[in-house]
């Protein structure tokens, strides 16, 4: 199996809010890091915890190795039902650590050294929690018109209407994977801007 579905975002069909089965999910932007044919691996992107980083980071030890300055957004990601102890930071680093998901474009990490070797060139965000699928399942549940996929191209992402719930999911990886950052790691009026988001 191919993995097709990887390196792109799933955005739930607005119709699960009225299946209680699907609550947790509906409205989620989903980024799939990972596609095989042992099943797929992903975060949500539009969906954030109501407490500052500093705060979770008293909470989830991992994350006080992180530095707001050094984040696409100041936000902790909620990034899904699975693991949802588990902090991971995501972004552009190359290197191979333990415990870490990777594509062409971005790596989802949860290894220590990771948080610790974060830097703003990697285009980080930080989350806890992941969407998980086994062999076959997310390939169904599309079939079954659960999820919408979209390429995370820039050129695919810009082009699409996205609503208002899901504008802030598709700038956040527009920006991870195709912003070039100045060595002394400051950013595009762009990214300051979503740094409040």
């Amino acid at each position: 199996m191919s993995s097709f579905l990887e390196d792109g975002l799933l955005i739930a069909n607005p119709a699960l809010s009225e299946m209680p089965k699907f609550e947790s999910i509906a409205g989620r932007a989903i980024y799939i890091v990972q596609h095989s044919s042992d099943g797929a691996v992903g975060v949500s992107m539009n969906k954030n915890y109501s407490k500052s980083l500093d705060e979770i980071a008293g909470i989830s030890p991992l994350l006080s190795h992180l530095s707001s300055k050094e984040l696409v957004t100041t936000k902790v990601l909620a990034g899904g039902p699975v693991a949802d102890d588990r902090p991971w930071i995501m972004g552009r680093n190359p290197e191979n650590y333990k415990s870490t998901i990777r594509n062409a474009s971005l790596a989802l990490s949860f290894d220590e050294q990771a948080f610790i070797d974060n830097a703003a060139h990697h285009v980080p965000v930080c989350g806890i929690g992941t969407f998980g699928w086994g062999p076959g399942q997310l390939e169904n549940e599309l079939a079954s018109s659960l999820w919408h996929f979209y390429p995370a191209t820039r050129d695919a992402l810009e082009r699409i209407p996205f609503g208002p719930d899901f504008s802030g999911a598709v700038d956040l990886l527009i920006v991870m994977k195709n912003t070039e950052l100045k060595r002394k790691g400051r950013v595009s009026s762009f990214l300051d801007r979503l740094t409040t988001w």
